[in-house]
């Protein structure tokens, strides 16, 4: 086309680029082939045959018609869609072809009912490019011709198709529409159905996030009369393989993932979770798109659907089947324990067969067997034949595939049938909505299905226009036998002939199980390897390439038989027709027999390629218009025209194509009148004679040699580049005719300017004589002048260099002065420093010095302690060394002791495993009572019969905790008994085995004595001695027995406790009746070895005396001493059985409390019984009243029954500080302590939950202290969590602080806890030593000798007692100071949120404050402008109230003589305000003392105990009204007059109330400091930023009333001291400072340095020079500043950065305190004096509190 154009110096060319696809240029140089270009400065090479021709004529907003076009080529075509484009003109036509460009914005002028009325009637082509026009024409056509049109609507996603559609809609619905009274239009209804086809045949591609995935042909019928009677929707190539296969980043159907997105009760029915735990999900990585919420769109698609006509149980069913294809997709097979066997691989795929199952309404197992069996028919039997795991796989997807492809059919139905059909209509107009040409990066089956659509779409649009083009011909009567027509029947041959095609191919590949993608695509390098348009790429084994009308694409075979498989199975078939859901069954009607039994391979490709040809036939029965639509960008933004985009859409679109079919024939049209006027300067003579127009065309060109053009009726029909030759021979026409004039105008031009520079000459000689003469006498006169300029100009000169020299004399005279004068003061003030520094050092090295020394005396006295105490040590070890008796005790007391405490250790465990068990009867319980919540919905009499199970089931619970205690309690009772009788028989035994060896020694010696002495002597005693030792050795075994007994019994107990909790409480008094009788016969025992060795004694001592005389005194006196101490030991033994007597009886007194205890459960459970029965009467409220009664049964009773259970043990545990006392007895107070520390340990978990409930109250203050605070750091400090390492308890406290920031408007609960918790953290820190780590410390190992406790009772005696002080030091672990950690987070958050609070209440204030001033401020003006001449003979005149420096120092809040002086600084700085506006202060100023002493009222108030009146119950209003009674009478003008000075008091009322509220709940000072100071910091950033930095109010008048409520807000300040305020009045400087400026009236005696350091020191420099520039004053001059001041700001702010040149002030929200200032800025409270909790300090089990 290009070739045979001719191409000259300066033609007007396109050149091809790659960014810009095409640019135009103009020719530089021609050189055989190659030409240069110059495209807007770039010099472009190329070939002749490879540039394209321009039309230099072309119109700047192109043409309606691409037909119309001088040059119908790419680049032309761009030209024209692009100037369109820019004129917003969408639509242009290629014959009766419609572009339509998406132009990404709404154009409503477009399509109005006027638009519509325009195009009614009216012929295609005479009106603008529109899809109005091609709708008219379908239905012109249809109405006259009696023939079904078709309207093929295509292009790629986002282009605009479905709009196009729409628009086509409703003009078909506009011409034969029904009326409005006939109900919805069948384009309402079509297009109600558009929600429901996207959401189940919509998918993310990778150019479109709403991409359809199928073919949607839209049938509009018409009757007789031309009026719409009915529509269908035919869908087509639905991408089945998406189910089972997606491709990253793409995303599977819509559906899927709204499922997964529903309510939490929908995806619980279905069982469903995130997408990316289902395999046919997850294969993608993208879950969500941007701007989509999938929750949404489940809602919004349900509502379609009812719309639609789908009811509520058909979505059920329609979801419950999307449910179970995602679990289907979920079930994995491994190899089973046959051979090729297949099972699910494990319980997470057995769990998803059994949801799909359930889903399906079918049976779980023969689910299993449709998907890993298959049934062979044969003519004799059936065969039942196992398959291997990737078959089975096969299987599930190829249900899972047939499964949507039927919901996805029936929904098509369902909307067919609800829009509703005429099948008596003859007549249609069908609008195809398909997807266009797809070429990516990766393109895999998908794509190659599409692609082949659109080949076969194209070939039908290629036919058409071949069409079209012979009716021009044929109307234009014109020769056009030899024109080729263009065909792509190549590609279809390659793609979808049989049996070589390569579909074909593929389904043949598919049905053999061993093929791959390798075979394959050898098989198709091997069958196509010659074909001009199949391809393989240089460096892909497994890729080809086919060359479409589009372009060629390379396609990867990775998954092509994966997914073009597509197994029919008969046993899926027999399985979900036979399920017992309706809506499943009717998916799949049941086949016949023969067809049923077997499983046939059907493959998605050949499906397709049906599909295709069924649409084709549907499209062959119609006429068709085409409508392309073209995506301008992929940003999908307007304004943005991509070259490179477009031409591959046109291209991908077919309509390069069409071109192309118009260039093989004539591309070129031209009517005759319009040829003539381009071309008559070739053969001018054809216009001066009288030729008509045919003529003229063909002498025209016939004089220009061209051949091959055809002259038809209308028009000039040309070949391509025939146009462009004509537009070359104009042009060299053109050219000589130019050079012509330009030779013409050239010499005439010359000619002038020769005449022109003549006439100039001559005058600008006549000039310069004259000027050189006037240049003379000049220079003469200015030398005569000079002369005395000179004289006097040296005279001035020096004149001022006298004046000059005299003032600098003065002035360095006065400079030495001032700095001798400033070395002085600096002179005295080191002085006066330094005598102040030596002052401080002497106080402090005498402080050091006392230190030092108190230190060294603390150290001197611990020393000597310790040496006396060491000394006294000594000494008690000496003596215990002489007492080896008491050592062999102590040793086998300790060895007792071990043994005693592994017994403990194994009965703890016992409990331990106890209290497990009732654990797990108590949630046993509680399941039976949500399951009793759930069965009282639904009939009263079940709800009964559930009240009576529940009833016993707390019975059955209450007597198993009872007797469980019970068991505990006693076994307790009798180890330690038991333990005692064996410490004190093994002592018997040991008493007596050293009286018997001593005796033995005395009997020696005697003998040894008598021998020598009395030759015979009697030993009947010594027998009758050794006798009665034997009897005593027999009763002490015996006792030993009995002992042992006792021992096996209560072994016995332990390991029958569990059968004996079970048992009735008799038999517990059966043990203690037999545990009783033992203690009698042992005390039985005890009194006859009593008895007998009273008598053994008395024998032994008279026989002795009687029969030998001559016995030594002192062995019998050594021998009653021994039978004396076995006397003392027998007596002990019988007191502490007494004492075990006692024991047993209070243990059966205590049984007998726990009796009436359960006899009382048993009551109120009858009371819970009525209560429930009265709930029935009250439905509403049953729900929260059976909660609390629930509560009460299970909380109330154990709470009560576990108190007896801690008061009956021994007395109360020791306070922290108190010495322990000595037991006389090591066993004894081994056992108590055992108990004790036992007890200890039930304690926190038993009692935390009475103490929540307590402190989660508001249980006020006591003398200033919180009380919650202080009440839980006692228990905390008792129970020694602190020192835990692992703990429950602070998990249970901190929700009762993060409760308090719940609700974060209430201000009084919020200060309430903030005192609480700051308190509570207060005290944590002082209370945790600073060496604490985490690690526990190494403690002394606690004595177990008598002399090693009395030791440590001398030292415990002599340490200081801390039973005053409540802070304790402790060695924290890691709960407490996790603990810590959260308090001051929940400090800090309640400190942020109180301050919001207060800020958000002052804005509000502020705003109405600011805008009264700006109101009053505005009418000021106007009263100023008017009284101003008045105001300039005042004779009243400041004087020394507007100097800087004094009144800097009047307006500092730290000078004393303001504190009773704010009236005073305000009529010192406005002396024009009147008495009457001074009068409320003078009232407010006597009224303080009243206001003071009602503000300590309430202070005094809630100083006892807890308040009865909650400050929240008032208004602000009341509150302030209740505080400050003062500012009564402005509170009645406020309310009557809206002024600033109103706005202002409501403010100062506001903060009353915020001070009175913080005072009653006693908020920590520096915490109310930091509060007042962030507040006045951002009322000084509101209003220095509002109001002095606006030209319009920064004047005086704003000033004075800005600094009136400054002196408001000053007054305040000091009423509420220093003490609540701090240094909050310091905030307000820079808006004190701007105030002070602007009221300062001789502004120009200020000097730059007194401005910048005592006037306004705090403003920045940009700050003044704004102020300075705003505030001038064009008529008082005194009132502005200097201009050398305003200079020096100027030129400090333009030597200023860029970044601080800001003049705004900024608002500080950060936290103003560290953690570590809590501890320092609070004050070391005596809390000695603060009470607990009453409700605890009355409870026994909180008796600590009291101490």
């Amino acid at each position: 086309m290009a070739a045979s154009a001719k191409v000259t110096v300066g033609s007007h060319v396109w050149v091809e680029d790659s960014d810009d696809a095409w640019i135009d240029g103009e020719v530089e140089e021609v050189n055989a082939d190659d030409i240069t270009v110059n495209c807007s400065g770039k010099t472009v090479v190329a070939k002749v045959n490879a540039v394209y021709p321009k039309d230099p004529e072309f119109p700047e907003l192109g043409v309606d018609d691409m037909t119309k076009l001088a040059y119908l080529h790419e680049p032309g075509v761009l030209l024209n869609l692009k100037c369109r484009y820019n004129a917003n003109e969408i639509y242009t036509y290629t014959g009766n072809i419609l572009i339509a460009v998406n132009p990404f914005k709404r154009l409503p002028r477009l399509y109005g009912s006027d638009t519509m009325k325009q195009y009614k009637g009216t012929a295609f082509g005479e009106l603008s490019p529109h899809p109005f026009a091609v709708a008219d024409s379908a239905y012109r056509k249809m109405i006259n011709e009696g023939v079904s049109q078709a309207i093929l609507v295509s292009g790629e996603s986002g282009a605009g198709k479905t709009e196009s559609t729409k628009m086509l809609m409703r003009y078909l619905a506009y011409m034969g529409g029904r009326a409005e009274s006939e109900g919805r239009s069948v384009e309402q209804q079509v297009l109600e159905s558009n929600p429901v086809l996207e959401a189940f045949g919509n998918a993310k591609t990778v150019r479109n996030n709403n991409s359809s995935r199928f073919g949607k042909f839209v049938e509009i019928q018409f009757d007789h009369r031309g009026r719409i009677s009915g529509a269908a929707i035919r869908t087509y190539l639905l991408e089945r393989s998406r189910v089972c296969q997606v491709s990253d980043p793409e995303r599977n159907y819509h559906c899927f993932y709204m499922l997964c997105a529903a309510p939490e009760q929908e995806t619980e029915r279905y069982k469903l979770g995130k997408p990316s735990t289902f395999r046919y999900l997850n294969q993608s990585n993208c879950y969500a798109l941007d701007g989509l919420d999938d929750s949404k769109e489940y809602i919004a698609t349900r509502k379609a659907m009812d719309v639609v006509g789908i009811n509520s149980e058909d979505q059920d069913a329609i979801f419950r089947v999307v449910a179970a294809i995602l679990h289907l997709g979920n079930i994995e097979f491994a190899k089973g324990e046959e051979s090729e066997a297949s099972e699910p691989r494990d319980e997470k795929s057995r769990f998803h067969l059994k949801v799909a199952a359930e889903l399906f309404m079918c049976d779980e197992k023969a689910l299993e067997d449709s998907l890993c069996k298959r049934v062979m028919v044969t003519r004799d039997e059936s065969i039942t034949k196992s398959l291997d795991p990737d078959s089975a796989a096969l299987g599930r997807d190829a249900l899972a595939k047939i499964v949507y492809s039927k919901l996805f059919d029936w929904l098509v139905t369902k909307i067919n049938n609800s829009i509703g059909q005429d099948p008596s209509s003859k007549h249609i107009i069908g609008v195809l909505d398909i997807y266009g040409f797809e070429s990516f990066k990766t393109n895999s089956f998908e794509q190659f299905c599409i692609n082949l659509t659109n080949e076969k779409l194209q070939q039908h649009f290629n036919q058409h226009v071949f069409k079209m083009e012979q009716e021009e011909y044929t109307k234009e009567e014109i020769d056009w036998s030899y024109i080729e027509f263009i065909d792509n029947q190549d590609v279809l041959d390659l793609i979808e002939k049989k049996p070589g095609g390569i579909i074909a191919l593929l389904d043949e590949a598919c049905m053999f199980p061993r093929s791959t993608h390798d075979t394959f695509s050898q098989k198709l390098y091997q069958t196509f390897k010659d074909h001009k348009r199949f391809g393989k790429p240089k460096l892909a084994q497994t890729d080809f390439t086919i060359c479409h009308y589009a372009g060629d694409v390379t396609y990867q075979t990775e998954l092509f038989l994966d997914k073009n498989k597509d197994y029919v199975v008969g046993e899926h078939q027999a399985l979900l027709s036979s399920s017992d859901c309706t809506f499943v069954s009717s998916l799949f009607p049941p086949l016949p027999e023969e067809s049923s039994k077997t499983s046939k391979f059907s493959s998605i490709g050949s499906q397709f390629k049906q599909q295709l040809q069924s649409l084709l036939e549907s499209l062959s029965t119609t006429e068709p218009h085409y409508i392309r639509c073209v995506k301008p960008n992929n940003l999908l933004k307007p304004e943005i025209f991509e070259n490179i985009n477009i031409l591959h859409q046109l291209r991908c679109g077919g309509v390069m194509e069409a071109i192309r079919i118009s260039c093989a024939g004539y591309p070129t049209r031209k009517p005759f009148n319009e040829f003539l006027t381009r071309f008559r300067i070739l053969y001018p003579e054809t216009t001066k004679s009288s030729y008509d127009e045919i003529d003229a065309c063909k002498k025209l060109l016939a004089k220009v040699d061209l051949k091959g053009f055809q002259i038809g009726k209308t028009k000039v029909f040309l070949r391509a580049g025939q146009m462009a030759e004509l537009d070359a021979h104009r042009a060299e026409v053109l050219g000589h005719s130019a050079r012509i004039i330009q030779r013409k105008v050239l010499t005439y031009q010359s000619r002038k300017k020769f005449l022109l520079l003549q006439a100039a000459s001559t005058e600008i000689q006549a000039l310069c004589r004259g000027q050189v003469a006037r240049v003379w006498f000049e220079t003469m006169r200015r030398e005569a002048a000079s002369l005395r300029i000179q004289k006097q100009a040296r005279t001035y000169i020096c004149q001022n260099a006298y004046k000059s020299l005299f003032s600098s004399a003065c002035l360095v005279q006065t400079g030495m002065r001032a700095k001798a004068a400033r070395v002085e003061l600096q002179f005295r003030k080191k002085r006066r420093a330094t005598i102040i520094i030596q002052s401080q050092i002497r106080r402090c090295l005498c402080h050091q010095h006392y230190v030092r020394t108190k230190k060294a005396a603390i150290t001197t006295q611990c020393s000597w302690r310790v040496k006396v105490a060491r000394r006294e040590l000594r000494n008690l070890k000496m003596a215990a060394k002489e007492t080896g008796a008491l050592q062999d005790a102590k040793t086998k007391l300790e060895n007792q002791v071990e043994e005693l405490t592994s017994n403990l250790e194994l009965e703890k465990q016992m409990r331990m495993k106890i209290e497990e068990a009732k654990s797990q009867e108590i949630e046993a319980l509680q399941s039976a009572l949500t399951d009793i919540k759930l069965q009282l919905k639904e009939t009263q009499e079940t709800k009964s019969m559930e009240i009576s199970d529940l009833q016993s089931a707390l019975q059955d619970m209450q007597l198993e905790i009872e007797e469980l205690s019970k068991g505990l309690e006693m076994s307790n009772d009798l180890a330690a008994e038991n333990e005692q009788l064996k410490e004190s028989m093994s002592l018997l035994h040991n008493k007596i085995d050293e009286s018997e060896r001593k005796y033995e020694e005395i009997s020696k010696l005697s003998e040894e004595r008598i021998k020598e002495e009395v030759p015979v002597i009697d030993q009947s005693a010594i027998i009758k001695l050794e006798a009665e030792n034997q009897q005593l050795k027999a009763l002490v075994s015996s006792l030993e027995e009995k002992i042992d007994a006792l021992d096996r019994k209560h072994d016995e107990t332990r390991s029958n406790i569990t059968e004996q909790l079970k048992g009735n409480v008799s038999s517990d008094y059966e043990t203690v009746s037999n545990l009783a009788a033992e203690n009698e016969r042992l005390k039985a025992l005890v009194g006859s070895l009593e008895k007998k060795v009273n008598e053994r004694g008395n024998n032994s001592t008279k026989e002795s005396l009687t029969e030998d005389a001559s016995i030594d005194d002192e062995r019998v006196k050594k021998l009653a001493d021994e039978n004396k101490d076995l006397n003392d030991l027998v007596r002990s033994l019988e007191n502490k059985i007494d004492e075990t007597e006692k024991k047993y009886e209070e243990a059966s007194r205590l049984c007998e409390e726990r009796l009436q205890q359960v006899l009382d459960s048993e009551t109120k459970l009858i009371e819970l019984k009525t209560s429930m029965q009265r709930l029935e009467e009250k439905v509403s409220d049953m729900e929260s009243e059976e909660q609390i009664r629930r509560q009460q049964a299970l909380v109330n009773p154990a709470s009560r029954k576990m108190s007896p259970q801690v008061s009956f043990t021994g007395p109360p545990p020791v306070e922290n500080g108190h010495n322990e006392p000595i037991a006389p007895i090591p066993s004894k107070k081994f056992g108590t302590e055992s108990f004790r520390r036992s007890r200890i340990e039930r304690q926190p978990h038993e009692f935390v939950d009475v103490l929540l409930k307590c402190v989660s109250k508001n249980v006020g203050f006591s003398h200033g202290k919180p009380v919650a605070a202080l009440t839980i750091y006692k228990c905390l400090i008792h129970w020694k969590m602190f020192e835990a390492e692992k703990t429950s308890i602070f998990d249970r406290i901190v929700p009762i602080f993060g409760s308090a920031i719940e609700n974060q408007e209430d201000d009084n609960h919020l200060a309430y806890w903030l005192t609480n918790t700051s308190t509570l953290l207060f005290l944590l820190q002082r209370s945790i030593r600073q060496s604490s780590t985490g690690s526990s410390p190494t403690k002394p190992p606690h004595p177990t000798s008598f002399f090693g406790r009395m030791t440590q009772g001398f030292r415990s005696s002599s340490s200081p007692n801390l039973a005053t002080d409540v802070v304790q030091q402790v060695d924290a672990r890691y709960p407490a100071l996790l603990f810590k950690q959260q308090l001051t987070a929940y400090v800090e958050t309640m400190y942020g949120i109180i301050r919001e609070n207060v800020k958000r209440e002052v804005t509000s204030l502020l705003s109405s404050c600011i805008q009264s001033l700006k109101d009053s401020s505005s009418k000021s003006s106007v009263v100023n402008s008017q009284s101003k001449s008045s105001e300039e003979h005042s004779p009243t005149k400041p004087s020394e109230a507007h100097l800087p420096a004094k009144s800097s120092e009047e307006n500092s809040p730290k000078k004393s003589s303001e504190e009773d002086s704010p009236k005073k600084s305000s009529e010192e700085n406005s002396p024009t305000k009147s008495s009457e506006e001074n009068s409320p202060k003078k009232s407010s100023e006597e009224n303080s003392p009243k206001k003071s002493s009602e503000e300590n009222s309430p202070k005094k108030s809630s100083e006892e105990n807890s308040p009865k009146m909650s400050v929240g119950d008032k208004s602000p209003k009341k509150l302030s009204d209740e505080i400050s009674p003062s500012l009564e009478g402005q509170a009645v003008k406020s309310s009557v007059e809206n002024s600033p000075a109103s706005s202002w008091q409501s403010i100062i009322g506001f903060l009353n109330y915020n001070l009175f509220t913080w005072k009653k709940s006693y908020v920590p000072l520096f915490l109310v400091q930091k509060i007042f100071s962030q507040t006045f910091q951002y009322i000084n950033v509101q209003l220095f930023n509002s109001l002095l930095l606006e030209r319009e109010y920064c004047t005086v008048n704003m000033g004075k009333e800005v600094k009136a409520g400054l002196d408001e807000l000053e007054s305040w300040c000091s009423q509420a001291t220093e003490e609540f305020v701090g240094s909050s009045w310091d905030e307000l400087k820079h808006t004190r400072q701007a105030v002070l400026l602007l009221i300062t009236e001789l502004k120009s005696t200020i000097t730059y340095d007194d401005l910048t350091t005592n006037l306004c020191s705090v403003l920045s420099t940009e700050q003044l020079y704004r102020i300075c520039t705003l505030c001038k004053d064009k008529d008082n001059g005194d009132h502005n500043l200097s201009q050398e001041v305003i200079s020096n700001l100027k030129l400090q702010t333009t030597n200023e950065d860029e970044d601080s040149r800001s003049f705004l002030l900024d608002d500080d929200s950060s936290i103003p305190f560290e953690t570590d200032e809590i501890s320092s800025c609070m004050q070391e409270r005596d809390f000695a004096n603060a009470k607990s909790a009453s409700e605890l300090a009355d409870n026994p089990n909180f008796h600590f509190l009291k101490d």
